[in-house]
């Protein structure tokens, strides 16, 4: 594992780069993050509509029925936000809170593992322990409004680019 890690460190920079220019337009125009977020996933979900549909009707034959309703509601789903972004924006919140958990936990697995290959794994824990608050702080205060909440996790993407940099310069230079 570490070593994969090790020769691709560069990828592991840039991830941290995109998090940290991600967290600085959310925090300073998170209104425009709000909508590019809502209209991504409404095309999402259309084209994965279109392609589940597509899949029903010229491959599989079993499950067909149930391939068919699940792309007709991702379909719908996607028309349904793109005509009425406000409306989903609860939803998309609630994903971005369970996304944000599951990662941190992720992150926090991933860091243990690899605490007897590299040192300061701690930036690693850390970074999923923010991730976990985050994913808690968004699903608990929905209602405060989906501005504020965007700009804490712009807080958060500046916070884990940066622990993501500095994890990525600790595999580069780790020496077995």
């Amino acid at each position: 594992m570490i070593d994969s890690l090790q020769k691709n460190w560069w990828l592991v920079t840039v991830r941290g780069v995109l998090a940290l220019l991600f967290g600085l337009v959310a925090l300073f125009s998170p209104y425009i993050v709000i909508f590019s977020l809502i209209t991504f996933f409404a095309f999402f979900a259309i084209l994965s509509g279109f392609f589940i549909l597509t899949l029903a009707f010229l491959g599989e034959t079993d499950n067909k029925g149930l391939r068919i309703l699940e792309g007709l509601i991702f379909l719908g789903a996607g028309i349904v936000v793109l005509l009425n972004p406000v409306s989903a924006l609860g939803g998309i919140m609630i994903f971005i809170a369970a996304w944000a958990i599951l990662s941190g936990l992720i992150q926090i697995v991933g860091a243990i593992k690899l605490r007897k290959v590299i040192s300061n794994e701690w930036f690693m824990i850390l970074n999923g322990v923010i991730s976990i608050i985050f994913g808690i702080v968004l699903a608990g205060n929905l209602v405060t409004g989906a501005g504020v909440m965007l700009m804490i996790f712009g807080a958060f993407a500046i916070l884990s680019g940066i622990f993501t940099i500095i994890l990525s310069f600790k595999i580069k230079s780790y020496k077995p």
